[in-house]
């Protein structure tokens, strides 16, 4: 077990910071998706998953297009069963884990992602109408220290990461 998988990633919102669990749970969301949704092109068909929530930080006027595109990749997992996955393959460190594997489908292996991202869109939307201000929704890590870096970092830094760079909450 690296220390890498052993730090908690979550989506930081607005009022709140939804866990999804260890980072490799994460990374093999987001391998899974290449692999058997986009045929291994990265950001084919779920560009504002793939690439904005992967590494970015989104603007208020994403939110939705990543939703678009969770509730599609969530109709498409409901028929996938996770029964012949090979974890490893796709970075899930399957003794560190809080995926449930025995489930029926990907979308109840992965519901956890889905209800975070679900929880830290609420909150920011409630603050919006709230005060008026928006407060970026990305991925980061959930563990302090770690936390702290992720929440105090710009919009300008994860904006700044390349096509090729790991996001934060991988290094």
């Amino acid at each position: 077990m690296n220390a890498l998988s052993t730090k908690n990633v979550g989506i930081l919102a607005a009022m709140t910071i939804a866990e999804i669990g260890p980072a490799s749970d994460v990374k093999g969301f987001f391998n899974l998706v290449l692999s058997l949704l986009e045929n291994g092109v990265k950001g084919s068909k779920y560009p504002w998953v793939m690439e904005k929530l992967y590494r970015g930080s989104l603007a208020y006027d994403e939110l939705n297009k990543v939703e678009s595109e969770l509730n599609s990749i969530k109709k498409e997992f409901l028929s996938i069963s996770p029964d012949n996955i090979e974890w490893s393959s796709f970075g899930v460190d399957k003794n560190n884990s809080r995926l449930n594997f025995a489930r029926g489908d990907l979308f109840l292996v992965f519901e956890r992602f889905f209800k975070a991202f679900d929880e830290a869109s609420e909150c920011t939307e409630a603050y919006f109408q709230a005060f008026n201000e928006y407060i970026p929704v990305r991925m980061g890590f959930t563990d302090a220290p770690h936390y702290i870096d992720d929440v105090n970092r710009t919009t300008e830094q994860y904006n700044a990461l390349g096509p090729n760079d790991l996001p934060f909450w991988l290094r």
